[in-house]
């Protein structure tokens, strides 16, 4: 391979860009689902979104935050500290975009960020373009690291190529029903399925704007590189408790959605123990 095409395709930039379109591929087929019948069960969609939710808590806390903790354990007791900064940042951030952008909550049908007289499709895209943003930081910043890693005289047990791929994986495993969720939603709301697909595909398209950024940020300077896992971390984190698990429990069906929760969270594990 012609080394100048080999070190463009090395670069996480890169990397994270192809990983972004495939977790926003992983949206499209998600709402392609629409096609198959017109609506699903509550209970079914409640405990993928549940299972979704687990996902992305588990890619949390063993693709971002552990490898966080760990470049900073040379601080000793204070190597806490600027984790626990990139934590709140994050969330702040997400905080930030939830109360200025308009978006629409699924179930709760309540509508939040500053007034406006979008539609309500437009309002429904917006709440699951919110939801990606983190997903496709969290993405960057995976790829952004492993190439520092690579750089480091010492290396991370879990920060590398392999904690990336698993960061990856599991934001695409939990986009597929993401993706269904929001294309059976206009659905519901009488668009077409044509319509609802679009609209579905649409919703996903900040998976892989959001990569760039976070690859970018991770791969400035090993300084601020717990900073940048912690920051993805929180804002991921901060999606799940804000609006996937309470979604997941609107209709009812709490204790399903939260085992189906504990279930996401154990296939991030598989998946960190099987691709690491």
């Amino acid at each position: 391979m012609d080394p100048a095409v080999s070190s463009v395709i090395q670069h996480p930039v890169a990397q994270a860009t192809v990983a972004g379109l495939l977790s926003w591929l992983s949206v499209s087929l998600g709402a392609a689902f629409i096609f198959t019948r017109r609506e699903f069960s509550r209970k079914a969609m409640d405990c993928l979104l549940g299972a979704a939710g687990g996902m992305m808590l588990g890619a949390s806390f063993f693709g971002l935050l552990q490898p966080a903790m760990e470049l900073t354990s040379h601080m000793g007791r204070t190597g806490f500290i600027p984790v626990v900064f990139g934590l709140l940042l994050g969330a702040g951030f997400l905080l930030l975009l939830d109360r200025v952008l308009p978006h629409l909550h699924l179930v709760q049908d309540t509508t939040e960020g500053i007034s406006t007289r979008w539609r309500r499709s437009v309002l429904l895209v917006t709440a699951m373009a919110l939801h990606h943003i983190p997903e496709g930081l969290a993405i960057g910043v995976g790829y952004g690291a492993a190439a520092a890693e690579s750089g480091m005289a010492t290396g991370i047990e879990s920060l590398g190529m392999s904690t990336a791929l698993v960061l990856t994986a599991s934001i695409m495993l939990q986009n597929l029903p993401e993706g269904m969720v929001v294309s059976t939603a206009l659905r519901a709301e009488g668009y077409s399925a044509k319509k609802s697909f679009f609209y579905g595909v649409l919703s996903g398209v900040t998976a892989p704007i959001g990569a760039i950024p976070g690859a970018m940020a991770a791969g400035v300077t090993a300084g601020i590189l717990p900073v940048a896992l912690a920051f993805a971390a929180g804002a991921m984190i901060y999606v799940v408790f804000e609006e996937v698990i309470p979604e997941a429990n609107a209709s009812g069906n709490g204790n399903a959605a939260s085992l189906s929760c504990i279930f996401g969270v154990c296939l991030v594990i598989a998946l960190t123990t099987l691709l690491g």
